[in-house]
């Protein structure tokens, strides 16, 4: 699919653009001439070259140079064209704007947010699966690859032959048909790295998974255990624990979650409602390396008569990274440039200083979000998994630096970053990789008809 200007087009209707543009040439902005004709070629070397890649860049050129155009609509136009092409031009986009006018910087900066927050809605709102008809196990599993981006490996070979009736089912519903199928189960715990999915033999005895669960976009929520206990001493710490399994897409790994108790309602049922015995709000670690979470929540004791709780409803915050970016600082013996400060959509990074001492590199280093929400409390270890590292002519030089906090306030943080290397500074870059931005999704589930002992 090719966009010619701001629409999505097949390749007959682009070349009648085309033609009809280079009709009434004189009567057009001359980027809208321009930039359509880069989008008929585009589509020209499709077949040859799938990825369009050439065509894509040269795109992304033109269109950037007339974002510092004289006329106020082609400069509007050629915004336009960049963000309707989507997420594919990101990498295309200039990073060094120290060239270019506030007006292009402004304009780059409005494109690139746009283009981080669909990435990251999209991230948020789950994948989708369609798949009809006769499959083995192992073709099954890398379709879903293909069209989710999750990775599910076997503990080992298996032979299984499925019949599917899939049609844009979510991800983790559709994965439960498929193993329900299979006689498999997850294995969240032991999967060979953080973002796989290992699926092994079901347990004897095991109840199917498909319809145990509520699938709110990336995310699946299940209860997985009922605990009843009856304190003869205090009659008020009796209580009545659920256990639910909070898993996620492999993809998205959210960098925390919420749940408040305010949100949190049960019945029972007779129409009783049981209250939750939990205050305020309730943190839930994420920091493993298994795409779920497991959450115990007390109730009051239902009564003796209920048999079941008819609904269990609640909502979990969720903070969702964007597409992570890669932040280089060259030309780190230039004590004078210092501050080095880039930005992308929503976050701003700053080397603060670079000095060397006994055989270590010191880099101080800010991190500062337009939007953090509570994302830098202290007890939030997500920036933990982003990548920090030097390079010395393209090639890593120190993977795993110290690191200490130097000052934490609610949209930023301050690092300073300890590497055992006094190589040459000028030959080092300095490289980090962040979520260009965070969106908090709200993940309202309910659950029914859950048995009581």
């Amino acid at each position: 699919m090719t966009t010619s200007i701001s629409l999505e087009l097949s390749a007959t209707a682009i070349r009648s653009t085309y033609n009809k543009v280079m009709c009434r040439s004189r009567f057009l902005p001359l980027v809208a001439l321009i930039l359509t004709s880069a989008a008929v070629n585009a589509q020209s070397t499709s077949s040859t070259n799938p990825n369009q890649d050439a065509s894509l860049r040269n795109f992304v050129q033109r269109a950037v140079q007339f974002l510092d155009s004289a006329q106020l609509q082609q400069r509007q136009q050629a915004e336009k064209a960049l963000i309707d092409r989507g997420p594919k031009v990101l990498d295309l986009l200039p990073t060094d704007l120290e060239p270019y006018s506030s007006e292009v910087r402004t304009r780059l900066d409005r494109i690139r947010q746009k283009l981080y927050e669909d990435v990251a809605i999209q991230t948020a709102s789950g994948s989708l699966v369609s798949l009809t008809g006769t499959f083995r196990l192992h073709d099954v599993l890398q379709e879903l690859e293909q069209q989710t981006g999750n990775l599910i490996v076997t503990s080992r070979e298996f032979g299984n032959t499925l019949e599917l009736d899939l049609e844009k089912v979510p991800f983790h519903q559709a994965l439960d048909q498929i193993l329900d199928q299979s006689g498999l189960e997850p294995e969240p715990y032991f999967a060979p790295h953080p973002n796989q999915i290992l699926i092994k033999p079901a347990l004897a005895g095991a109840v199917a998974r498909t319809n145990q669960a509520d699938y709110t976009g990336p995310f699946r929520i299940a209860v997985v255990k009922v605990n009843s206990s009856k304190n003869l001493r205090i009659p008020n710490a009796s209580a009545c624990t659920l256990t639910l399994h909070v898993g996620w897409e492999p993809r998205v790994r959210p960098l925390y979650l919420t749940m408040t108790a305010e949100k949190l309602k049960a019945v029972d049922d007779a129409g009783n409602e049981i209250t939750p015995l939990i205050d305020g709000e309730k943190t839930l670690n994420v920091e493993g390396t298994a795409p779920l979470v497991e959450l115990e929540i007390p109730f009051t004791l239902p009564r003796t008569t209920a048999r079941q709780l008819q609904t269990v409803t609640g909502t979990i915050s969720a903070m969702v990274p964007g597409r992570k970016e890669h932040f280089e600082f060259s030309k780190l013996e230039a004590s004078s440039s210092f501050p080095k400060q880039q930005r992308r959509a929503g976050v701003t990074v700053t080397v603060q200083s670079v000095r060397q001492t006994d055989q270590q590199t010191i880099v101080e280093l800010d991190i500062h979000y337009r939007d953090a929400g509570n994302a830098f409390e202290s007890h939030r270890g997500w920036t933990n998994r982003n990548l920090v590292y030097l390079t010395r002519d393209g090639n890593k030089l120190a993977l795993k630096p110290r690191r200490e906090t130097i000052s934490q306030k609610k949209q930023a943080v301050t690092y300073r970053y300890t590497f055992d290397t006094q190589a040459e500074l000028a030959r080092m870059t300095f490289n980090y990789h962040t979520p260009a931005l965070l969106l908090n999704k709200e993940v309202e589930f309910e659950l029914n008809a859950i048995p009581l002992p």
